[in-house]
């Protein structure tokens, strides 16, 4: 990942530099159930409750990295399970003047060596056939396409795209 320069400070926080744009990433607790809900409602249809995020959050094989800003501005968020070697990013989320600035890429890199370090051999993911640019970032950190779930996501104008159903071997 050449295209921004990582830092570790004396709290064990990564700080990411990209064009100008300062964030760091930090574990996700159950605390920020309410930030992760406000950007979760940023990029999806049905955004998730904060009592949603809450309890996923307390779980134990559930792995969170939010991505904020020096202020403590909420940028962006990855969560995951863990179930024996296999992990499934749950969801992806990130600010929506935050896009195209390498917040979503600056989270999965932290978060796929912590699934890794953790045990996962290897990580599942959907994502929205409509969404290229996530479907290109995932691609970019070697995910496949293995699946389609047709007519997965239902929208408000009644709309039913599919997932892809994309792969990636950590180990």
């Amino acid at each position: 990942m050449g295209w921004f320069k990582r830092m570790l400070d004396a709290k064990n926080r990564l700080h990411f530099f990209t064009s100008g744009f300062k964030i760091q990433i930090r574990e996700g607790k159950p605390d920020d159930a309410a930030m992760f809900s406000n950007l979760h409602a940023q990029g999806f249809e049905r955004g998730w409750g904060r009592s949603e995020l809450e309890e996923l959050l307390c779980e134990k094989t559930v792995f969170a990295h939010m991505a904020e800003t020096g202020s403590g501005t909420s940028q962006g968020f990855i969560m995951s399970r863990i179930g024996a070697d296999e992990a499934e990013i749950l969801s992806v989320a990130v600010a929506k003047n935050a896009r195209r600035r390498g917040v979503g890429a600056q989270l999965l890199s932290v978060h796929l060596s912590t699934l890794a370090q953790s045990g996962a051999k290897t990580v599942f993911l959907e994502v929205d056939e409509l969404n290229p640019a996530a479907i290109a970032l995932y691609k970019h950190f070697g995910f496949e396409i293995v699946g389609k779930r047709k007519a997965y996501y239902n929208r408000q104008d009644g709309s039913s795209p599919s997932a892809l159903v994309m792969k990636r071997c950590l180990k």
